[in-house]
Order: structure tokens, then C-alpha cells, then sequence
């Protein structure tokens, strides 16, 4: 996912922020069945494998 996202870093301006849930017990027990997971914050954009048009429905709501 982390390679997906990178030519769209650009074109939207964000930074990507990778969190190793293993180093947690709360955050294992809350996303480690979902996982790669992208989030902005709470708010959950896509998991398991990148989706471009989630990815572009969730920017359009930002606006």
C-alpha cells in the first residue's frame, strides 16, 4: 500500500505515517484483522490492499 500511495503524496499533499501495531497491545487488538490499513486520523479510507477510489471519495469530502 505504501508504494501505491506514494505518486498520489504529490498530487493531494499529505505525508504517510506507518504505525507498527505490534508494539501495542490496544492498537493489535483493534486493527490487526485489518491490516494494511489507511486511515486520516479516525477516519478509515481503505484496508487490506489500496483503493484508488476510496482514496479519491474520501479528499472529495474533505473539501
Amino acid at each position: 500500500m505504501l508504494e501505491a500511495l506514494k505518486p498520489w503524496q504529490s498530487r493531494f499533499n499529505f505525508k504517510v505515517e506507518m504505525i507498527d501495531i505490534d508494539h501495542d497491545t490496544r492498537l493489535t487488538e483493534r486493527f490487526a484483522a485489518r491490516i494494511p490499513l489507511l486511515a486520516d486520523g479516525d477516519k478509515e479510507i481503505c484496508q487490506y490492499h489500496f483503493d484508488e477510489q476510496m482514496l479519491l471519495k474520501h479528499f472529495k469530502e474533505a473539501v
